[in-house]
């Protein structure tokens, strides 16, 4: 047994430049862009005061207190919009379990500050994977078999895509995250796919 957590950090604030995140006082992540998200990095079990400011400044627009456990994942997302005050950090338990070789453990996390509920499925009248995913929220991990789906966002309670995303790659063995980025209101409204720690 560690005692040691992997935590890895995104920035999805559209409207916040690119940023520093210092853990207990010390530069963790610099100069994170918007819709990077970094490599896993190691933290000790425990609490950790966790700041986010501009790159090059110390004036943090978001400060937050971080507890991890030993031997655990988690992806930290800044969400929300620095300009309407809804800036958080979102912090996911990146927990995908036991992965077959032929399937994919998939999640959509909902990261869009203005987007409403959403439904995901594959194209073409094909099965919901998960549904009514709020902002801020995931669906959790599903099994599915691993390949290339065309997939598509759609509003809760609609049946007109929001978001389309042909060729959507799920590979063998691995856990992914389906990240929805971006806005509805300035069509900038995108998904990123990210592997996930298993």
């Amino acid at each position: 047994m560690s005692d040691q957590a992997a935590v890895r950090v995104g920035h999805f604030s559209p409207d916040a430049p690119n940023v520093d995140i210092r853990v207990d006082g010390e530069i963790a992540f610099e100069d994170l862009a918007f819709e990077a998200v970094s490599e896993y990095a190691e933290l000790p079990a425990g609490s950790h005061d966790v700041s986010v400011a501009p790159h090059g400044s110390e004036d943090a627009v978001l400060e937050v207190t971080l507890d991890v456990e030993a031997d655990a994942s988690y992806s930290a997302f800044a969400t929300g919009e620095v300009g309407e005050e809804s800036l958080q950090c979102s912090v996911f338990a990146d927990e995908p379990g036991d992965i077959a070789d032929d399937q994919t453990h998939a999640r959509f996390i909902h990261a869009s500050p203005d987007a409403p509920a959403v439904n995901v499925q594959v194209a073409d009248g094909g099965p919901v994977l998960c549904e009514d995913i709020g902002f801020r929220e995931t669906s959790g991990y599903v099994p599915v078999d691993a390949g290339s789906y065309d997939l598509e966002v759609v509003p809760a309670g609609g049946d007109d895509p929001a978001l389309s995303l042909p060729d959507t790659e799920l590979p063998a063995g691995a856990a992914v995250s389906a990240i929805a980025v971006g806005q509805l209101a300035d069509d900038s409204l995108g998904a990123q796919i990210e592997v996930d720690a298993s």
